[in-house]
């Protein structure tokens, strides 16, 4: 992804998945050690409890829990904890530094009603308003309000119908993450429904993968610096897209949304005419004109990329401040068909 969301926003909303989890290990661990359950709502933690004392799903779901995991072996409830570990260790996962736990067939009962306890725990997130201040917390965050999986998918503000907020480890595989906000993320719903799907980040044909982490550090960065822009032939690019930093996670990102292709197709291609207009134009308003010599033009051409760099637009024209470099680079590289194609659509001054 192109930016990064901000840790805290998941972190500070992310009390439904915690209290869910204290509560499960409070029984696991009372089991183990031979200690009496605390009866509902005591079995909740302390600084939550008025929140969900009438929640009367949940409570039949924790005594289900309590009911069946009495019936295992402490191996086997420890087995079961362990797991809810390893699939809420979401930046673990996505570096490839935590194995991804299979279960058992010894603890399909017990991670069946984890399952059900986590998905209420899901549910519970919209009613409770934790998803309304976790998207704000995103949004607010963003300085161009685009899905960060493409660059150009426009966000919802707060309070509108707001973005799929996508399971970005698939909650039927990995269900006890389902109510984890760091495995929770809002992308524009054409990332969503139409290119990430069911795809599984961390495997594919069963080959274990990376992934970028969207509460991470690292972030993809884009250049058309090798695109050629104009040949003898053809009149448009040839787009070349390069992506780094070059490694496995952002490699993941490419592929599971098709970034190349839709960027190429969605965004390059049909607006290109229209950068090209706007580069014209703004050389004009600077005063530069026919008789303006190639270091006044490239000393402009620099100053518009840069003032594209620091002003990204919203939606399809995110991208041009890499399409205005692609030019400047190659005016400054003299190339004479770039240098024709900026020189040409100067205004021509007639002798007095």
């Amino acid at each position: 992804m192109l930016v990064n969301y901000p840790f805290s926003a998941a972190q500070d909303n992310n009390w439904v998945h915690e209290w869910i989890y204290e509560a499960v290990s409070l029984i696991i661990n009372n089991l183990n050690s031979a200690t009496a359950i605390p009866n509902w709502p005591y079995v909740l933690p302390r600084e939550h409890r008025n929140k969900l004392t009438t929640r009367k799903t949940i409570k039949g779901l924790l005594t289900n829990f309590e009911n069946i995991a009495v019936q295992l072996t402490e191996e086997q409830r420890n087995k079961a904890l362990l797991l809810i570990d390893s699939q809420n260790n979401i930046a673990g996962l996505l570096a490839g530094e935590t194995v991804p736990l299979v279960v058992e067939e010894e603890l399909k009962s017990i991670i069946d009603c984890l399952k059900l306890i986590f998905f209420e725990g899901f549910r519970l997130l919209k009613e409770t308003g934790s998803r309304d201040a976790h998207y704000k917390a995103i949004y607010d965050s963003l300085a161009v309000k685009t899905c960060p999986f493409c660059g150009y998918e426009a966000f919802e503000a707060p309070g509108q119908k707001r973005e799929d907020e996508d399971h970005y480890l698939l909650k039927d595989k990995y269900v006890t993450s389902a109510a984890n906000f760091f495995n929770l993320v809002p992308m524009g719903g054409k990332c969503n429904k139409s290119y990430k799907l069911q795809q599984d980040l961390l495997f594919k044909n069963n080959i274990r993968r990376k992934a970028l982490n969207p509460y991470g550090t690292i972030k993809a960065e884009i250049s058309l610096i090798n695109t050629t822009p104009i040949t003898l032939l053809d009149d448009k690019p040839d787009w070349n897209i390069t992506i780094s930093p070059d490694i496995e996670e952002t490699r993941t990102w490419n592929e599971v949304f098709s970034i190349e292709e839709r960027l190429k197709e969605t965004v390059l291609s049909p607006n290109y005419e229209a950068v090209l207009r706007e580069v014209s134009d703004f050389l004009q308003c600077v005063g530069l004109n026919h008789n303006s010599s190639n270091a006044q033009v490239l000393t402009e051409l620099v100053k518009l990329e840069q003032y594209k760099k620091r002003n990204p637009e919203q939606g399809l024209g995110y991208l041009k401040d890499k399409v205005v470099g692609m030019l400047r680079f190659h005016f400054e590289s003299d190339n004479s068909l770039v240098v024709a194609l900026i020189r040409d659509a100067l205004p021509q001054i007639e002798a007095a």
